[in-house]
């Protein structure tokens, strides 16, 4: 009988092929086989199914038991059994409890479309495969079904992520951190989540730990990136602990085959890693109790780093203060007091004396009687300074004890770590951690003596034998569907350096997983793509009018995620642990809002930072200069690097043209040169970064790129740059008055910097003090405008501005001689200040002054009138534009963009001339 039509089980067994007819009749099944005679059957001795559903192989996947079955030709379901036809010509009956179907996500429209403007990029993109043909297109016309369990079919047809938290508590064989745990956490509970991981934080050992925990829940593991030295990376550290064999090293077919030919037949030695189930226990609870108490300690860590940052950063700005107040103060009469005070008593001191002599014009025996009270404050020959002295004490004093209380605070939890022992403690928690790790290895792999091995076929044959043996496997994002059979699943696929994998090679990657991990930076480079491809790429995504995280050349994989998926689960590896603290805090102030945490230590290394600027001139030639050439032969090699054999440089660019010429003039010495973009993720002792250009354009300035180009030196980073590159608002400039203020080079004989740390720390008690007097018209409109320009600085153009409140005009004018006597009377009285200033974070300089003009109080006011224009005047002398916002107006926020464009670009050109 026709197989296709009919299902006939005799005692359970299909005899439909051979069954010429089949009736039931007077209570018995009368069957005949071929052309022999009758046979009879009591009708519970057969089962007879007519017309079975139809289900189709190129838009349903099949498992059986929880694993695929390929090869599929017909699927035919008969109520309760189910016929699969292979193209082999095998045919098998399962029981319905046996089978599951999946639906391919393609039958959804919307996926199906999406689907298809993957397969059309797919045909533009050049990655050519051993043949010389399109690979990537290749692999998209063999897909006809896309799982719908697979992360690709997530991101085909984006849907809300849903946490699939297992109760189980995660070990960390690898060692840890505070961000390296949460995104460990958010990694295994949930289908999709994102590790941003900027330089030197710890994203490899953030993956053995994930890996860890998978093999230690028997799921598969599938590490991938476009670069094949992340891979390789993960792989050198699964060696270096001896659990290298469970992971097969795949991807292109020369490592395929590499791998194939060299299989070990034989376990490694993993006697001494028996541990017995009672044991297994005692140290499972171990490790949870320690965890607990090492978060604790972590966190103490983190903060010790923090405190370490900011006192790094006021001993800059502190020596900076003291030249100002050696130059504009006298000797002044200090206090005596019963109390001993902190910096915030001081900063009170400072604020409510500031307030008081605003509306007052000599000190009241009042005031004079509260300090008594309030702060102990017994020596009134103190009140006998000038205003502008009393200010200066108070200031210089906030400096002195807040430098006092950081190392205090520092000393005390570096104290506390050292007593707990938090290096010896953290170093036990990984040992036994990895005990965990290696006893379950023993438990799966030492049940047989040989190790099975395998041919290159079994990875579409036998995936499922194969994945036993060898549960991680590591490959290249577009070669990963290559290495297995077409409905294969990994329990999790992490896809390492995904600001670098573009949406179609790393959509290939994603159909081959139930859970993704993303890991990447979105401040570092990405994927590169050329002009031809970017233009044809356009065309497409024109064609088919899909959201903009879809845009091929506008996207990597980590940038399409994290824009299709607003509820992604996301991590930033803040623990930095490469950079001195000057060269990463330059990346960390300039691109990561100062959210990493540093755990390098300056150890007295003096001026890690170095830049050199040839003199102005046409030196660049094309895409070199052989003038930053020979600033590097000349003067970088023989003075700034230590000739020690053991310290490592190298020298990078952005252009592929002066780097062949670097390696041209340095010949044979042990001196590694490339370009920014071929080392991204790595590092040297010393580097070198010749930019080339005479003007700055904006593929040198990419903030990617100098984000990468900065945090490639460990110990010293110099910088060689032409004179007109210290653009006003550029990144590359910003990165040379960063250096320039943190050696101590910034002489300006007009201006101060700004005093960062003492007047924001001012300006927050300023504006809650402004917030409970609202009585107060003018307190008002500042906390008003504060709010305005605190959104528009937070702009992306605006990224490396910053605001204070009320600078002293005394504090930022440096050279007085350019001032009249009226001007420079009003100058140095210190109550005379900007009611906001926006500066520069590299360097504290001033960008622009921020007035508010209360409408009652500057235009009925004479007297106000003229000091405004006498500030107006001497801002201008000193080349610090000034915006007046009138609190009768509008567009508040359309007038301080536009103002600070402005501001921008006349410092551009000021600077070029």
């Amino acid at each position: 009988m026709n197989i296709e039509k009919h299902l006939i089980l005799i005692d359970d067994e299909d005899k439909t092929e051979s069954i010429s007819h089949c009736a039931y009749e007077n209570g018995k099944w009368q069957i005949n086989f071929g052309k022999d005679k009758t046979y009879f059957y009591h009708y519970s001795k057969v089962k007879c199914f007519k017309e079975p559903d139809l289900r189709y192989p190129t838009t349903t996947d099949v498992y059986y038991n929880d694993q695929p079955l390929s090869g599929i030709e017909k699927i035919l379901v008969f109520e309760q059994h189910i016929r699969i036809c292979f193209a082999s010509g095998y045919k098998k009956i399962y029981k319905s409890q046996e089978i599951r179907f999946e639906e391919s996500c393609l039958n959804n429209p919307n996926a199906s479309k999406r689907f298809e403007y993957l397969k059309q990029l797919a045909e533009i993109v050049s990655i050519s495969s051993d043949e010389n043909s399109s690979f990537l297109s290749n692999q998209y016309k063999k897909i006809s079904k896309v799982n719908s369990n697979s992360v690709l079919a997530k991101y085909l047809n984006p849907t809300i992520l849903n946490s699939q938290l297992n109760g189980y508590l995660p070990i960390f064989p690898f060692g840890f951190n505070l961000s390296q745990k949460d995104a460990t956490e958010k990694a295994l509970a949930n289908p999709i989540s994102v590790i941003e991981g900027p330089p030197g934080t710890g994203k490899t050992q953030t993956i053995l730990n994930i890996i860890a925990n998978a093999i230690i829940n028997e799921k598969t593991v599938a590490i991938v990136s476009n670069n094949n030295a992340a891979t390789a990376n993960v792989l050198e550290k699964l060696e270096k602990y001896g659990v290298d064999f469970i992971a097969a090293y795949l991807g292109k077919n020369e490592n395929k085959k590499e791998f194939f030919a060299n299989q070990a037949k034989i376990y490694p030695d993993m006697s001494s890693w028996v541990i017995n189930e009672q044991d297994y226990d005692i140290i499972r609870k171990s490790i949870e109790t320690s965890g607990k108490q090492l978060e604790d300690m972590l966190k103490i860590k983190n903060t010790n780093a923090i405190l370490k940052q900011e006192l790094a950063a006021l001993k800059v700005e502190k020596e900076y203060f003291d030249k100002y107040y050696n130059e504009a103060s006298k000797s002044i009469l200090a206090y005596k007091s019963l109390y001993k005070h902190s910096s915030n008593i001081v900063m009170n001191l400072w604020l409510e004396y500031q307030l008081m002599m605003e509306t007052c014009t000599d000190i009241t025996l009042i005031y004079k009687l509260k300090n008594l009270f309030r702060y102990g404050i017994i020596s009134f020959s103190f009140y006998k300074n000038s205003n502008e002295e009393m200010i200066a004490f108070f200031q210089k004093l906030y400096y002195d004890l807040k430098e006092k209380e950081l190392n205090e605070q520092i000393k005390r939890l570096t104290e506390r770590l050292e007593n707990y022992q938090f290096d010896v403690a953290i170093k036990k928690y990984s040992e036994e951690s990895m005990k965990l790790f290696k006893a379950t290895l023993v438990k799966r792999f030492s049940k047989n003596k040989e190790r099975e091995t395998f041919t290159a076929d079994a990875l579409w044959k036998n995936i499922d034998s194969f994945n036993r043996e060898y549960p991680i496997i590591l490959s290249t994002t577009h070669s990963l569907r290559s290495c297995i059979s077409p409905d294969y699943l990994f329990d999790y696929v992490i896809m390492d350096e995904a600001s670098q994998v573009d949406i179609v090679a790393g959509s290939l990657a994603l159909s081959c997983a139930r859970n993704a991990v993303i890991v990447g930076d979105l401040k570092q480079l990405p994927n590169v793509v050329s002009n031809s491809i970017s233009k044809e790429s356009n065309r497409i995504f024109e064609k088919y009018q899909l959201n903009k995280a879809y845009h091929y050349a506008d996207n990597s994989m980590l940038s399409s995620i994290t824009g299709l998926f607003n509820d992604v689960p996301r991590s930033l590896l803040k623990e930095h642990y490469r950079c001195h603290p000057q060269i990463i805090g330059f990346c960390n102030q300039k691109f990561y809002n100062n959210e990493l945490i540093i755990l390098t230590e300056d150890d007295g290394r003096k001026n890690p930072l170095v830049a050199y600027k040839t003199v102005k001139g046409n030196h660049a030639r094309g895409n070199y200069n052989q003038r930053q050439i020979d600033v590097i032969l000349q003067e970088v090699l023989p003075y700034q690097t230590d000739n020690d054999p053991k310290q490592t440089v190298g020298v990078i660019s952005p252009y592929r043209l002066q780097t062949d010429k670097v390696k041209e003039s340095i010949g044979t010495r042990n001196i590694e040169v490339d370009t920014i973009h071929k080392y991204q993720g790595r590092e040297k002792d010393v580097v070198i970064l010749t930019t080339v250009v005479n003007e700055i354009n904006s593929f040198v300035d990419n903030p990617n790129l100098i984000n990468v180009a900065v945090s490639r030196a460990v110990d010293k980073l110099v910088v060689i740059i032409s004179e007109g590159e210290k653009k006003a608002g550029s990144n590359i400039g910003d990165l040379v008055r960063y250096i320039e203020y943190n050696n101590f080079e910034i002489i300006n004989s007009s201006i101060y910097s700004v005093f960062d740390l003492l007047y924001h720390d001012y300006s927050d008690r300023l504006l809650a003090l402004m917030k409970k007097k609202k009585n107060v018209s003018h307190y008002e409109s500042e906390n008003l405008m504060y709010i305005v320009i605190e959104k528009v600085l937070n702009l992306p153009e605006f990224n490396y501005l910053d605001c204070v409140l009320h600078q002293p005009l005394k504090m930022l004018i440096r050279n007085s001689e350019k001032l009249d006597p009226s001007e420079y009377s009003f100058t140095m009285n210190v109550l005379t200040h900007t009611d906001f200033l926006i500066f520069n974070k590299s360097d504290k300089s001033p960008v622009l002054a921020v007035e508010v003009d209360g409408y009652e109080f500057h235009a009925n006011n004479p007297k106000q009138l003229e000091r405004d224009k006498l500030k107006d005047t001497i801002l201008k002398k000193y080349d610090i534009p000034i915006l007046r916002i009138k609190t009768n107006e509008s567009g508040e926020e359309a007038k301080l963009y536009d103002k600070l464009i402005q501001s921008l670009k006349a410092k551009e050109q000021s600077l070029d001339s």
